[in-house]
């Protein structure tokens, strides 16, 4: 059952939560300037309004990447770091978006956590980009996916006017929700000057051949997996059979995430510490200036430990039902017991492990067990799901909060894991 990704982990932090932009006060005008006055006059402490009750916590960076590690370090807030990020006040908060250098404050009145995250700049003038190549519509083409330049990310980075915006452009509200991971080959990457929106031109020609690609490759797509798997079905196969003993425990103990670690920690792999798991997915996360974060779930351990099998982002959710009966209808005959599956939308997300259980697809996770198939009750625990249950529950929750939702399955590649071994692990030797 999906879980919001504001859980309580000691060892991972992964909040993820619906952020507010800040507002900046009025400027000095004489229509105004008698409210600053009052704002910034000594009040009493419940007065909300007053700018002397908004502090300063610290900023975000390397060695406090979280609001809960400025909490932490603050002598007058420790004590009270989760009642105040779980506050009303707070609710709906994306704090896992908060990118590097953006500086927290926080307001005593209500609790409520603000940030300034580093705005875009004003709209390139004309003669900055006057020498790019245009389209019809006058939208500057920022260069075409290839495979030296396979995301938009890496042509963006290349481009001598957009490079340092590269992540505010595509983390900007206006470009957020686009189909990013499902742009082929040979598309052409355009860009607004005046609004940064970003469009995707695909050609004629192209439409054709793509199609006759995407359907052969959907053709041996079973086939490759099989190949894959056969040669790391003893990992996958273990995966599952170190998660199975936790069911029953409950979710305050180990949540979904944490789940998958203690699954590959069973397994011999190195998660903490110098040249982890858990160093890997920072480092990828600071690649790409996000958060430390932001790949602590199913999709960074697939990119970091796995090979994607499936990767697919569902915009504009109707009809829920249909669109999950034929989604586990696509995927079915690739599924393999050990394969991790990760749901998110922008405002939640859940991960677990692909089993088998009498016959019939299951999904071991931690969260809200309400299609068990392990016999136990109902609660925020460790179970076994109904995998076919489980999709159709996130396409709902999807089209409930009118919000996009994107899918990732993969498997685990022991040679990918062989840079993970813990050395004093003796099953780490018979695994890899």
């Amino acid at each position: 059952m999906p879980i919001a990704k504001n859980n309580i982990n000691a060892e991972i932090q992964t909040a993820f939560v619906q952020p507010r932009k800040p507002q900046s006060p009025p400027g000095p005008t004489a229509d105004n300037f008698q409210q600053i006055l009052t704002d910034n006059m000594h009040q009493p402490p419940h007065t909300e309004k007053s700018t002397n009750q908004i502090i300063k916590l610290g900023v975000i960076d390397k060695n406090t990447p979280t609001v809960s590690n400025l909490l932490h370090q603050n002598k007058r807030f420790k004590d009270e770091t989760w009642n105040i990020i779980f506050s009303a006040a707070n609710r709906g908060k994306r704090f896992r978006d908060i990118r590097a250098g953006s500086e927290v404050t926080l307001n005593l009145a209500n609790n409520e956590i603000s940030w300034h995250r580093p705005s875009h700049k004003p709209a390139i003038p004309a003669s900055a980009w006057s020498s790019q190549k245009l389209t019809a519509d006058g939208l500057v083409i920022v260069g075409k996916i290839s495979r030296e330049t396979p995301t938009v990310s890496n042509l963006l980075r290349r481009n001598k006017i957009y490079h340092d915006e590269a992540w505010n452009i595509i983390l900007s509200s206006i470009n957020s929700d686009k189909p990013f991971n499902t742009i082929r080959p040979g598309t052409t990457i355009a860009i607004n000057p005046q609004t940064f929106e970003l469009s995707f031109i695909r050609h004629p020609r192209q439409g054709a051949a793509a199609k006759t690609i995407s359907s052969a490759a959907e053709e041996h797509l079973s086939t490759a997996v099989t190949n894959f798997f056969t040669d790391n079905k003893s990992i996958s196969q273990k995966l599952v059979d170190k998660i199975r003993p936790y069911i029953g425990r409950p979710y305050s103990e180990i949540d979904c995430y944490g789940l998958v670690i203690r699954g590959l920690k069973g397994l011999g792999v190195k998660y903490s510490g110098n040249g982890g798991l858990r160093e890997t997915l920072e480092k990828m996360a600071m690649a790409q200036g996000k958060p430390l974060n932001a790949y602590q779930n199913g999709e960074g351990l697939i990119k970091a430990a796995g090979k994607t099998t499936f990767a697919k982002t569902f915009n504009h959710i109707k009809h829920p039902e249909k669109l999950a009966e034929q989604t586990f209808i696509g995927v079915e005959k690739s599924l393999r017991q050990g394969m991790i599956l990760s749901f998110s939308t922008p405002s939640q997300g859940h991960t677990g492990v692909i089993a088998r259980d009498n016959g019939e697809w299951s999904y071991l996770n931690s969260g809200l067990i309400d299609h068990q198939l392990d016999r136990g009750r109902t609660a925020m625990r460790v179970g076994e799901e109904s995998l076919e249950k489980e999709i159709d529950n996130w396409f709902k929750l999807a089209k409930n909060n009118n919000e996009p939702l994107e899918i990732n399955i993969g498997m685990l590649d022991k040679n990918k894991l062989n840079n993970f071994r813990s050395h004093h692990a003796e099953i780490s030797h018979r695994l890899f």
